[in-house]
């Protein structure tokens, strides 16, 4: 018989694939909302109170947050204000008593209203559509989900490129030693109905080991379990079942 390599089952790594795919995605979709989606989100919705020859101008403020906001006390030169927020999305007449100045964070708006000489009156945050908790949340869901997925699509490339090689010298596990036909003492089926699982036992001059085959993470589960039975009459824990073409995937 000609030697081969098998893999993971084609269910397996669709079933996983799917899964990892999901999570990637859910995290880069968090990660796109908490930086992009959310703050976009908020300053179109924030810009509409703006005048209209106003509004494609208006742009996030990276400085300004609902923490800075509360720090900020009415009576402040709007000059002052400006200088370490820079200057406001908007400034115009509000009322005709006041002017009223704004500037637009990721979470939300700061609005003050000015008087004739240039003092804040009030100093106030509005929180956006998505808060800045929210956005916090966001950020992160995609922080926690980015490495599950990482490990996720490194486990499914392990799925896809290791298993075991049957050849005529015996079976050789990926990452373990070969197992030689004549260090192969019997098969354990004690669990293959519940798990789908059949151990090989073997004894070298280390000493004994086991290797368990799992129909679930081997395509040519069957194959080789026929094929060792044969080569070293063991009883075939798989016999009443249809054999399986020995294709070797």
């Amino acid at each position: 018989m000609e030697s081969f390599k098998t893999v993971s089952t084609v269910e397996r790594i669709v079933r996983n694939g799917i899964v990892t795919a999901m999570v990637i995605g859910f995290s880069g979709w968090s990660f796109y909302d908490g930086y992009v989606g959310y703050p976009h989100d908020n300053l179109m919705e924030a810009r509409k109170e703006l005048p209209a020859e106003q509004q494609k101008s208006a742009a996030i403020n990276e400085l300004v947050t609902e923490d800075v906001a509360k720090s900020l006390e009415k009576g402040v030169n709007i000059k002052e204000l400006s200088e370490k927020l820079g200057a406001p999305a908007w400034r115009g007449d509000f009322g005709g008593v006041h002017e009223k100045a704004v500037w637009f964070g990721r979470g939300g708006s700061l609005i003050a209203l000015v008087d004739k000489i240039g003092i804040t009156r009030t100093v106030e945050w509005k929180s956006g559509k998505h808060k800045e908790t929210d956005l916090w949340l966001q950020k992160l869901m995609g922080l926690v989900l980015a490495p599950l997925g990482i490990f996720m699509l490194i486990r499914l490339i392990a799925m896809c490129t290791r298993g075991a090689e049957f050849s005529d010298e015996g079976l050789k596990p990926s990452g373990q030693a070969l197992i030689p036909f004549d260090a192969m003492i019997g098969w354990d089926a004690e669990t293959y109905k519940d798990r789908g699982q059949i151990t090989l036992q073997y004894e070298t001059g280390s000493g004994k080991g086991e290797y368990i085959l799992d129909d679930y993470k081997l395509a040519a589960f069957k194959t080789i379990v026929n094929e060792i039975s044969k080569r070293k009459r063991f009883d075939n824990p798989i016999k009443e079942e249809a054999p399986q073409t020995e294709s070797g995937t």
